[in-house]
């Protein structure tokens, strides 16, 4: 191979626009597939443990912390919140959902559960639960506070964008609703110790499925607005209305069960619901595989023969239901 040959394979990607837009999709495309992977290696890990143990179950995918999943689940739940944090919403609302979801994630895998369970290969204990949570929370809100005053610094200082963009109301929203649970949650860990480390798990968890299932609902709703705004035609129940749905239904089954005392209900409905995010990410993500964060049709993507987009050169469409004053970020 020549030395030109070498120089161009090399700097391939570097001065052509098309070149840069792939690499951004291609980048978004990874981020979203990684998320529905870490979801199942998370079940492979469980269902592992289940396999090398008699006859029994931890009472929850939390407990399985105490076990030989601990490493995987810690690595996967701050990695799905860096994820989620990282990746672009199609809209400023769907945006602040997963940040804030985002947000959840790290608090579910560094502040263990109280409850180890009596049920694994190898079961650790609680005696380095304090300290633990001491040292990781600390960590954790250091980055956060970091994280927070660089998002205020880029939102509300502008950008090298022309023309400049300021954060919308739905931005400030969102940054209000974080600045504020990140100030309690502070204040919690320093000055509440004892409820903390007694609730502040279960608090992450239910917050984090909670984002989810609002996420959902706004994609079904988003759904229908960009069918409507090309031309299509509409149906309010559709794919992504199903499945909030379908989680709604798991959310009272589950209800009923821990009323009528059923042991495993936050075991199973940890498996239903971790099961029906991955099954909206896997949609949305076959959705918005083209150009990684459009809704389909998109909209402003001009259709090819065929009726098939272009799906290495997109044309920046406007963020549905947003100002998009946060396009920028991925």
């Amino acid at each position: 191979m020549s030395r030109g040959s070498v120089g161009a394979s090399i700097g391939r990607g570097l001065d052509t626009r098309r070149d840069r837009n792939r690499a951004a999709v291609t980048t978004w495309r990874y981020l979203r597939l990684a998320l529905v992977g870490l979801a199942l290696g998370l079940a492979c890990a469980v269902l592992y443990e289940r396999s090398a143990v008699d006859d029994c179950w931890q009472t929850s995918i939390s407990a399985y912390y105490y076990t030989p999943v601990q490493s995987f689940f810690v690595g996967a739940l701050v990695t799905i919140g860096v994820c989620l944090i990282s990746l672009r919403g199609a809209s400023d609302g769907e945006d602040v959902l997963l940040n804030l979801a985002g947000i959840c994630a790290p608090f579910v895998a560094l502040v263990p559960t109280p409850d180890t369970g009596d049920c694994g290969s190898v079961l650790t204990d609680t005696a380095n639960r304090a300290v633990t949570i001491d040292n990781n929370v600390t960590a954790l809100l250091f980055v956060a506070w970091i994280a927070l005053g660089a998002a205020a610094a880029l939102g509300f200082t502008g950008t090298r964008e022309e023309p400049p963009q300021q954060p919308s109301p739905v931005d400030l929203i969102g940054f209000g609703i974080a600045l504020v649970a990140l100030g309690l949650t502070t204040w919690a860990f320093l000055d509440q110790e004892a409820w903390f480390a007694a609730n502040a798990h279960d608090v992450a968890a239910i917050c984090l499925f909670f984002f989810v299932f609002l996420n959902v609902c706004l994609n079904a709703v988003q759904r229908h607005l960009v069918r409507e705004k090309a031309g299509l035609p509409t149906f309010w129940l559709n794919r992504y209305t199903l499945v909030a749905l379908v989680m709604l239904g798991d959310a009272i089954l589950h209800y009923v069960l821990w009323r009528n005392g059923w042991p495993y209900w936050v075991l199973t409905i940890e498996f239903s619901l971790i099961g029906l995010f991955a099954l909206f990410w896997s949609l949305q993500t076959a959705e918005r595989w083209a150009d990684g964060v459009s809704p389909e049709p998109a909209l402003g993507t001009p259709p090819r023969r065929g009726g098939e987009r272009d799906a290495t050169l997109p044309s920046d469409p406007a963020p549905v239901g947003g100002s998009g004053t946060t396009a920028g970020r991925t």
